[in-house]
């Protein structure tokens, strides 16, 4: 029967969503959870997938590995190889060149190496240069600007700024279009590239407005004061890429000699194949050439919101992206006018509203589960909708508020309802509550009607547990100490049951009886009761170790765990009951916990829990027994851990002989079933079942059973 559900008043309603929107806004300025909402904008760019850039005017021109070991000098190179690149990048017919290397110093090869690239510099009014703002620190913190080196600014080349600006988690998300210093503003590397790419003109200026950079027919929108944000195209090399050696490598340049093929201008030869070079494959022409390292040693690498990537195989690697191709997805995205849009304050404040009231339609309407389930719902639609407005439309909502929100405002509700239906419960709980179990108070506040007395039929799992000789033990302690060492061990016994989802019915001294699958029915209960004596005895192992070290008596129990049909409810009479089960399913688990005695056992079941819990834990079958006061003979079987326990040796020896010694057993090959059950003593020496077996199995070569032989064994004591 569900619990009803109170609707608050539209008063309440408010102030309860209030409070979850001051809390939300609270949480989600902690550090931790803005680092929590960059990582749901990484995960959309991760779920939206690579964006195709095959038409795109931009190409790479990697400084890497391979073109470090074919030219005749290793990096840094004499500037002559960038001028002559860009030469051969002329010859292409490419539109605009970017150099992301930093040429700030004289070069090391001599100043005759810097004057051939000023030359080219001069010729070719198409190429762009790197600088950057550095920013110092110690007693005086300053921020110094580092262009290129003059001898290649007194050309009149075109230079911009290639610094970066990282968000608190370490990713690069944000590049700065502009930066100001000493009240000067300098464009970024990409815009001055942008700016001959279309042919604007040098003079033309980068409007700064509040919420937008302006250039030309291009607006770039802000996210904040000098940063737009990046839509990455995807992850490390989702560009073209071609090696610097590539261009290099012309017919009067020579490589290193295993290297040098003239790959730029070679015009190729179809008739056997061999495609042409750079230069007559008309690859380049118009393009955008953007050069930069890749080389790991360089350290001109850097982690995106694809860090998190997979390889050919689908495992899961990460893959920093080369600052040279963070520069082509900035530019990229300015190119095909796909920014993305953070939703402003008003827009989000509509969003919490519309959140407020679908929850509180949920919450109020819905049984706690389903509206938990309701809640769960709505976070995943507005995960959703968050995606596609990102792949649509590219538009950034936040997720870590809304979803907080959402949290906040179920706990709210919920609690407001907890408030209200205690005041109708408290009646019946105090009238109750001393009288009954818990759990039973609980089905009677659900529905009063389980006041009545009688039961019904229901299949459920039982535990009885006792001390092994606690007589004996009783008699060797004072009152007190008895009463404090059997608490430890009830308290400890008590809380697995419970955690397991157990009732306990009642205790007989050092006795437990316990059900599951009760007040609340479930399926797993045989699959719960076998778990909860598993861990009783593991348990128990534990309280003996620490009553060692205080010289206490060490305890020890038998269980035993039957499942089948039982009568559960109220019992007893009309002023007086007890919510209990009865039935000869539960008298059977009793006497199974008696008969661990005979086989010197701690966990013993009957078939029938057996069927449930066989895939899920180890066992081993005893026997087939008749319990005194019972016609019908059943399979029972010692419970020795879960499946996936890794056993000592030589337990795994010790189970596969006995094993083979039961199958000896019941064809009545008595003398090779004596030799396995002694291997299995051999192997470990308490075993009980064991020892009981050779005995058996040495009394029947002296006497054997008659022909009608069934293997039953009588157990007369209960």
């Amino acid at each position: 029967m569900a619990s009803k559900r109170y609707t608050p008043r539209p008063l309440a309603g408010f102030f309860i969503w209030l409070g979850a929107v001051v809390f939300a806004l609270f949480i989600s300025n902690i550090e931790t959870f803005q680092s929590l909402e960059l990582d749901f904008l990484d995960y959309r760019f991760r779920l939206r997938g690579t964006i195709d850039v095959s038409e795109s005017p931009i190409v790479i021109l990697a400084i890497d590995d391979q073109s470090d070991a074919s030219t005749p000098h290793r990096w840094p190179w004499p500037r002559e190889y960038f001028a002559r690149v860009i030469e051969n990048l002329n010859e292409a017919s490419v539109k605009a060149i970017g150099v992301d290397v930093i040429f700030d110093q004289a070069d090391r090869h001599g100043q005759a190496s810097d004057d051939t690239l000023a030359a080219v510099l001069k010729k070719h009014r198409n190429v762009v240069l790197a600088g950057k703002l550095f920013y110092s620190s110690g007693r005086l913190e300053s921020t110094i600007l580092v262009p290129p080196h003059e001898t290649f600014t007194n050309t009149g080349v075109s230079w911009g700024l290639v610094s970066s600006e990282v968000d608190k988690d370490g990713i690069f998300r944000r590049y700065l279009a502009v930066q100001k210093h000493m009240s000067r503003v300098f464009p970024s590397f990409i815009l001055q590239v942008l700016r001959l790419y279309e042919d604007y003109s040098p003079d033309l200026p980068i409007e700064d407005e509040p919420d937008r950079f302006v250039m030309g027919e291009y607006t770039i929108p802000k996210f904040d004061d000098y940063s737009m944000l990046i839509n990455y195209a995807g992850p490390a090399y989702t560009f073209p890429v071609y090696s610097f050696d590539n261009v290099l490598d012309d017919a009067e340049f020579d490589l290193l000699d295993e290297f040098d093929i003239d790959a730029f201008d070679d015009p190729g030869d179809p008739d056997l194949g061999l495609p042409p070079g750079l230069l007559h494959s008309g690859i380049l022409k118009d393009k955008i050439i953007l050069i930069g390292a890749t080389m790991q040693e360089l350290h001109d690498d850097f982690p995106t919101p694809f860090l998190e990537t997979r390889d050919e195989a689908g495992r899961s690697k990460k893959a920093l992206t080369p600052g040279v191709e963070v520069h082509a997805n900035a530019l990229q995205t300015i190119l095909d006018g796909r920014y993305l849009i953070k939703w402003g304050l008003w827009e989000h404040v509509a969003i919490l509203l519309v959140l407020g009231v679908l929850m509180y339609g949920i919450t109020s309407y819905l049984p706690t589960v389903w509206s938990l389930v309701g809640s769960i719902l709505m976070m995943l639609v507005y995960f959703s909708v968050s995606l596609f407005l990102f792949v649509r439309s590219h538009v950034i909502i936040d997720m870590t508020m809304p979803g907080l929100l959402i949290l906040f405002s179920f706990v709210g509700y919920n609690l407001y309802q907890y408030v209200l239906s205690q005041r109708e419960k408290r009646m019946i709980r105090g009238a109750f509550a001393q009288y009954v179990p818990e759990k039973v108070v609980e089905e009677i506040l659900k529905d009063p009607d389980k006041l009545t007395l009688g039961g019904e039929e229901r299949v459920v799992s039982v535990i009885f547990s006792d001390i092994v000789g606690f007589t004996p033990i009783s008699e060797k302690l004072s009152p007190t100490d008895l009463v404090h060492l059997l608490n430890d061990y009830l308290t400890a016994m008590s809380e697995i049951i419970i955690t397991n989802d157990g009732i306990i019915d009642k205790y007989e001294g050092d006795a437990i009886m316990a059900e599951f699958g009760v007040p609340v029915p479930y399926e797993n209960h045989a699959f719960m009761a076998c778990k909860t004596a598993v861990e009783m005895q593991r348990k128990l192992d534990e309280l003996r170790r620490t009553w060692i070290k205080e010289q206490k008596p060490q305890l020890k129990s038998r269980i035993g765990i039957n499942t089948g049909d039982v009568i559960v409810g109220n019992m007893g009479s009309r002023d007086v009951f007890d919510y209990t089960v009865i039935g000869d399913a539960v008298n059977l688990g009793s006497r199974l916990e008696g008969a661990n005695k005979f086989y010197g056992t701690d966990i013993m079941i009957s078939a029938f829990t057996y069927d449930r819990v066989k895939d899920d834990f180890r066992t081993r079958m005893l026997d087939v027994i008749r319990v005194k006061g019972k016609a019908e003979a059943i399979q029972v079987y010692e419970l020795i851990g879960f499946m996936d326990d890794t056993l000592d040796d030589p337990i795994p020896a010790m189970l596969d002989a006995f094993d083979e010694g039961m199958a000896l057993y019941r064809s009545r090959n008595w003398a090779e079933a004596v030799r396995c059950f002694q291997r299995c003593l051999e192997l470990r020496a308490t075993d009980g079942p064991s020892r009981i077996y050779r005995d058996r199995c040495l009394a029947f070569q002296a006497s054997p059973p008659p022909s009608d032989w069934d293997g039953v064994t009588d157990l007369e004591e209960k």
